[in-house]
């Protein structure tokens, strides 16, 4: 997890930031293992590590320092599965039929360390292949795989080359509902 900041306005040029949260209100409130610095080795940022979500919101508090004058906190609850950016989906595999002339996308869901239920998510595949030396796109419309990670696509020719990128987004559960990263390619056909 990362977290930035930036300095106050008028703060003073030898003022500090220390970042401190709490997962839950059960937990104890824990400081940041690894800040992130500025050019005037000033925290601006902070990266924790495996950090799991939960459902609660989490606290975050920023506070400052200076030899001159007080720094105003900063504090702020989160949800933080709302903000989460998902993975991309894995084990993208695609096999293809060359008689029925159709290929079987399969794939893992992004894994989330608060849910683990294949119905959390809707998909984006984008499906592209060269004509001429210009790039043509097909595009599948976003869907909700639900149990079973699994598309149809009929190719338009088997003697075609097809790349193949997918992305994930929340669509029910407690995930974040924007577009994660796409994976890396995948190539299939000839």
């Amino acid at each position: 997890m990362n977290c930035t900041w930036q300095a106050g306005r008028g703060a003073p040029a030898d003022t500090q930031y220390f970042l401190y949260w709490q997962k839950s209100r059960e937990d104890n409130q824990m400081e940041c293992e690894l800040y992130i610095k500025d050019e005037n080795d000033r925290n601006i940022g902070c990266t924790f590590q495996n950090v799991s979500i939960g459902t609660e919101k989490a606290y975050f508090l920023v506070n400052g320092s200076s030899k001159d004058s007080l720094i105003q906190f900063y504090d702020e609850y989160i949800d933080l599965y709302k903000i989460e950016k998902l993975m991309p989906p894995s084990n993208i595999t695609v096999n293809c039929d060359e008689i029925k002339n159709d290929c079987i996308i399969q794939w893992q869901r992004p894994q989330i360390s608060h849910s683990n239920k294949d119905m959390c998510f809707k998909y984006e595949i984008n499906i592209k292949y060269k004509v001429r030396m210009s790039s043509l796109t097909l595009n599948i419309n976003s869907y909700i795989c639900i149990y079973q990670c699994i598309n149809i696509f009929l190719r338009s020719s088997t003697r075609k080359k097809y790349v193949l990128k997918m992305r994930a987004a929340g669509s029910a559960c407690l995930v974040s509902p924007a577009w994660g990263e796409w994976s890396a390619p995948v190539e299939f056909g000839k």
